[in-house]
């Protein structure tokens, strides 16, 4: 892993996990997260676009990306891994302007 891609995984943990966030659980900042890889027609992990997830929301619970797949998930939530990757982005800019 790359000094550039460490800092980018630590600056998209620092958000906390952005389901939760959009769910507006509270007292997320800083929660501890694991970086899902939204990975399109078979890209490579190291080339694919990340969010933050909580390890409920991302392996372990029965409502999580890893056990329902992307469409159950999207269904389930109400939002894709497109959708939270662009809240994402808003969060990382909004952050960037402070």
């Amino acid at each position: 892993m790359t000094k550039a891609e460490k800092q980018k995984y630590a600056q998209l943990a620092r958000l906390g996990c952005i389901l939760c966030r959009q769910k507006e659980v509270k007292n997320i900042d800083d929660s501890p997260v694991e970086i899902h890889h939204i990975r399109r027609f078979g890209q490579k992990r190291s080339n694919s676009e990340a969010i933050p997830l909580c390890m409920w929301h991302h392996r372990l619970g029965n409502h999580s990306v890893h056990t329902l797949g992307h469409k159950g998930f999207a269904n389930y939530w109400g939002m894709s891994e497109e959708d939270l990757l662009e809240k994402t982005k808003e969060l990382l800019e909004l952050r960037k302007e402070n």
